[in-house]
């Protein structure tokens, strides 16, 4: 009972941890490229850009540790080249399809793992509280109120059946984000 309680409970923070550091990626490329291209013309956007794709490597070794710790898959280390002159790291394709790659499908991924956060986890336990919370709140679940005891009972077993159901939904969630941080890995390895 322990091991599937804190089994949901690493799958429950690595989804939310995805949605996170999705979201960030895509801020922090979005705005630093941006920004760093703008100000190209000038003596410090080019050095600006080389310093944001040498972050790469330590982002997606935040990644990798993160599904080896949560997800439970095994991946290698991403081996990068600091020393690389700054229009030779400017010029490379590679890191402009690394960043690609880091920032779109993983905002729109960390948004899915934050939807399957709030339906497999979040509606279920509100759902099992229901009976403590139906007098202070006005609550419906699909268009039928929980305004008795009797209904709010009904609601909090059918919160334990959903629970049950979907953390095994959660669980394939995060063996398939975990899947494409391993892919994404080992593209950015081949690529280098």
């Amino acid at each position: 009972m322990n091991r599937i309680i804190l089994s949901n409970i690493r799958n429950f923070s690595y989804m939310l941890l995805w949605f996170l550091i999705g979201f960030l990626y895509f801020a922090f490329y979005l705005i630093s490229i941006i920004f760093s291209v703008a100000v190209s013309f000038t003596v410090v956007g080019v050095p600006m850009l080389a310093g944001v794709f040498r972050t790469i490597p330590a982002l997606l070794n935040i990644d990798r540790n993160a599904a080896i710790k949560y997800a439970g898959i095994d991946m290698p280390i991403v081996r990068w080249n600091p020393q690389l002159k700054v229009t030779r790291e400017i010029s490379d394709k590679s890191n402009w399809f690394t960043v690609a790659l880091m920032m779109f499908p993983r905002f729109i991924l960390g948004f899915v793992s934050f939807i399957g956060v709030f339906v497999c986890y979040l509606i279920p336990i509100i759902m099992i509280f229901s009976p403590f919370l139906y007098q202070s709140f006005d609550m419906s679940i699909m268009a039928i109120p929980i305004d008795t005891l009797w209904r709010a009972i009904l609601a909090s077993i059918a919160g334990i059946v959903l629970l049950a159901v979907l953390s095994r939904l959660a669980g394939f969630i995060v063996s398939c984000i975990g899947g494409f941080t391993k892919i994404m890995i080992k593209t950015v390895r081949s690529w280098r």
